[in-house]
């Protein structure tokens, strides 16, 4: 199996926090089995003790600051050199996983301070460095991953990297036509536009495959950017249906349609659905279905 390789912060695999504490979270001790991990500590790698007083983002004029409030000390000109150095040496991951509200890690989720009061809510400052960094790479923390359409996200796009990843290494035209045929109904569910153009990229004859493959990452990679509605999702299992409904008797046909109104109101979950479809594949013997990676986008036991 391939295994994506994520970033973690270091405090989910050793005691690391100000308080000397261990992150234990279910999923993430779940997704350690199925990917290359590599993990590291803002804080303590600045210098910065275990335990250690806490440090807090302080927003001053139109910058941020990081500071240690009971000490005074600003460590906000350490702490970006040393992230960028960091991010010099991270190009290959394929996401990461952050400590959520970490003055160096939270996403979207650290305390953010002027005049000792709380104002909202930023990056930490290896978050908001890797965001800038890298644009499109999968970027959470283990709190925005407790919610499940995230979490679904982020795991998609994550073993879709890695995959396209371990595809471009092996430049043969047959690989890239199984590729794009195996994932044309995921890249149908986030956008039919850059499905349509991916299309073209495969059945363009004019460049060569190691042309074809760049031209066809770059969209690829693009299509998962945004997380895709409940409507896309029912338009792809319209879809996929379809290419089964025929040889089903009317009382299954219809019973499909009646799941498939309870997911639209949220009775039932989609995975239902999927493995009913998955459950006519197998009876049919329907090898093209069987092989979409929408059935599967990520191994089963990270969706609990």
């Amino acid at each position: 199996m391939l295994k994506p390789k994520i970033l973690f912060s270091r405090c989910f695999f050793e005691p690391v926090r100000y308080n000397s504490g261990l992150v234990v979270d279910e999923f993430v001790e779940n997704l350690k089995r199925y990917v290359d991990c590599v993990y590291l500590c803002p804080e303590v790698e600045i210098g910065l003790g275990v335990p250690r007083v806490p440090v807090i983002i302080i927003q001053n004029n139109n910058e941020k600051r990081l500071i240690q409030q009971e000490t005074g000390l600003d460590l906000t000109d350490k702490m970006i050199s040393y992230v960028e150095n960091v991010i010099k040496q991270l190009n290959k991951i394929d996401g990461a996983v952050l400590k959520a509200k970490s003055p160096s890690c939270g996403v979207s989720s650290t305390k953010l301070y002027r005049d000792g009061v709380v104002i909202g809510k930023t990056d930490g400052f290896l978050a908001e460095s890797l965001k800038k960094a890298f644009p499109l790479l999968p970027i959470e923390d283990e709190g925005r991953l407790r919610d499940e359409n995230i979490r679904n996200h982020f795991l998609t796009r994550i073993f879709a990297l890695c995959e396209f990843k371990a595809l471009s290494k092996n430049l043969k035209e047959s690989d890239l036509v199984r590729f794009h045929t195996k994932y044309k109904y995921l890249l149908m569910t986030y956008s039919q536009q850059h499905l349509k153009i991916l299309g073209r990229i495969v059945a363009d004859g004019k460049i060569n495959i190691t042309e074809k493959i760049s031209k066809y990452g770059e969209v690829f990679i693009e299509v998962f950017r945004k997380k895709p509605t409940k409507a896309r999702h029912i338009n792809t299992l319209t879809h996929i249906f379809g290419h089964i409904s025929r040889y089903l008797s009317q009382r299954e046909r219809a019973h499909f349609l009646e799941l498939m109104e309870k997911y639209r109101k949220n009775m039932i979950k989609r995975r239902v659905l999927i493995e009913l479809l998955r459950n006519f594949a197998y009876r049919f013997e329907n090898d093209y279905i069987l092989l979409q990676k929408y059935l599967e986008p990520f191994p089963e036991d990270l969706s609990v």
